[in-house]
């Protein structure tokens, strides 16, 4: 099929309200007529929050202008629900939704209704007048649809409800902003409500580190350092005064997000990975928005930074008492760091093995190893003779016959790693250009079988992957592969 016309994608749109304009623009006379030229099974519901199986005539007009990626984190809810999930968690997410199938619902932190709750498309009145006025018509925004959040970050009124029903078993269609919206009834929320929405907004609309591996409850209990919140020492929290001050914070909040104290808890201790919680909680601590956008945890821990003190303190000639008075400290506390029943070595003389392995230096072996790690890389990546393969830390182990965890000791070697990261689609793609290359270099026209012989793809596979193969490859070769399918 050829697309004639396809709508502009307006900044922050959901993927749904693209192709619910498609549909109204394209004057379908059924909307079963329009399934049939936009997804792959023309019964299925379509996914408002995320996207379904698409022709790759569609889903090339949606690429026209970015990747792939860029289409998921910019048009779809996914920086909401995997920002901060764990990183393994979140990219295999990533990659179900960039190939367009797999259980993506399962990885990310979805949060569930309550009662059975219905969820609407919701918009903000004033969000939709300024459209009319710039684009001739409204559209469905990504930033109304945060769960938790009942304010425009924007303009600080309530979201309302529209017509369209996100959960529940209606009939599938698609329908635009324009016949969604119901009123335009302007009602602002008090000065928290705005506040959050707007730091929960902004939030969700920054770039996301993929490769990130800091975890959010230990990035939160780092940003309590040097309050009231943390020991002295800052390995224990004082979590019951850390709810007090919380929930008198949010007092004026209506109920929602975190209202218990083992909530909180579960947020510190990485069980609950709500990004409005997150944003709860980093608001409250005054966490800078591109700080929490970027975790990264401090080079020394307040404990490491009091260890040091109490150390440098007792070699200055401070006995234990004194050391302890001066930092505002328990002597109990004090005396087991200088004892060296705290941290990585003790303090005072040292004592030597006389058995047993002797410790590495994993910073020596990290340094020396990198040129061995990016020698793998590159070989494992391929320069066009042989088959690619992905980059992964297996897979680099296995090259250079190390251990199977030994690079999770090895920061820079990990660093090298991350930098050839890629979706399986992505490699799907490199895999396609090699077995086209690899024909032509034997004199045959390429065909879909010879294709299939060499890579082990389904069509299904090719199809995901041609966004990414469209930037890599040269056009002839890009048009050659769709002309095969």
């Amino acid at each position: 099929m050829e697309i004639g016309y396809f709508p502009q994608i307006y900044p922050d749109e959901l993927i749904y309200s693209v192709l619910a304009r498609f549909y109204v623009h394209s004057g379908y006379p059924a909307y079963i007529l329009c399934a049939e030229d936009v997804f792959i099974n023309k019964r299925v519901r379509p996914d408002m929050e995320f996207l379904n199986v698409m022709k790759p005539e569609i889903l090339e007009s949606l690429c026209k202008k970015m990747s792939m990626a860029e289409l998921i984190e910019k048009h779809t809810m996914f920086p909401y629900y995997a920002r901060f999930l764990p990183y393994e968690r979140r990219n295999r997410a990533f990659e179900a939704l960039c190939s367009m199938s797999g259980d993506y619902n399962n990885l990310l932190a979805i949060p569930k209704q309550k009662n059975g709750e219905q969820r609407y498309l919701r918009y903000c009145p004033l969000c939709a007048k300024e459209d009319r006025n710039l684009y001739g018509e409204s559209y469905w925004h990504r930033s109304h649809q945060l769960t938790g959040v009942g304010i425009c970050p924007v303009h600080g009124c309530k979201l309302l409800n529209s017509s369209v029903i996100i959960s529940g078993k209606e009939s599938p269609n698609l329908t635009t902003a324009e016949q969604g919206i119901e009123e335009m009834g302007v009602a602002y929320g008090n000065e928290i409500e705005k506040q959050l929405a707007g730091y929960v907004g902004a939030v969700f609309q920054s770039d996301m580190d993929m490769g990130n591996p800091v975890a959010v409850g230990q990035f939160l209990h780092s940003e309590m350092s040097g309050t009231e919140y943390l020991s002295v020492r800052g390995e224990q929290r004082n979590i019951q005064k850390f709810y007090d001050d919380f929930m008198v914070f949010y007092k004026e909040l209506p109920e929602q997000g975190l209202t218990e104290l083992w909530q909180i808890q579960k947020v510190f201790n990485n069980y609950r990975l709500n990004c409005f919680e997150v944003c709860q909680i980093a608001m409250f601590l005054h966490v800078p928005i591109e700080k929490l956008s970027s975790m990264e945890l401090p080079d020394r821990t307040q404990e490491q930074l009091f260890d040091d003190k109490v150390r440098e303190l007792h070699k200055q000639g401070l006995k234990y008492p004194e050391i302890a008075k001066r930092l505002n400290a328990s002597y109990n506390v004090v005396k087991p760091v200088g004892g060296g029943r705290y941290g990585k070595y003790s303090y005072g003389k040292e004592t030597h093995q006389k058995c047993g392995a002797k410790p590495k230096d994993w910073k020596q072996i990290d340094r020396e190893s990198l040129p061995l790690v990016k020698d793998a890389a590159r070989q494992l990546w391929g320069s066009g003779g042989e088959r690619p393969h992905k980059v992964t830390e297996f897979a680099v182990c296995k090259l250079l016959g190390y251990p199977d965890k030994r690079l999770e000791l090895m920061p820079l070697c990990r660093a090298e790693i991350l930098k050839h990261q890629e979706s399986q689609e992505q490699y799907w793609a490199r895999e396609i250009v090699w077995a086209v290359q690899k024909i032509q270099k034997e004199g045959k026209a390429p065909n879909w079988k010879q294709v299939r012989t060499l890579t082990n793809m389904r069509k299904d596979n090719v199809l995901a992957c041609l966004p990414y193969l469209k930037e890599i490859a040269v056009p002839e070769l890009y048009k050659m592969v769709q002309g095969i399918l």
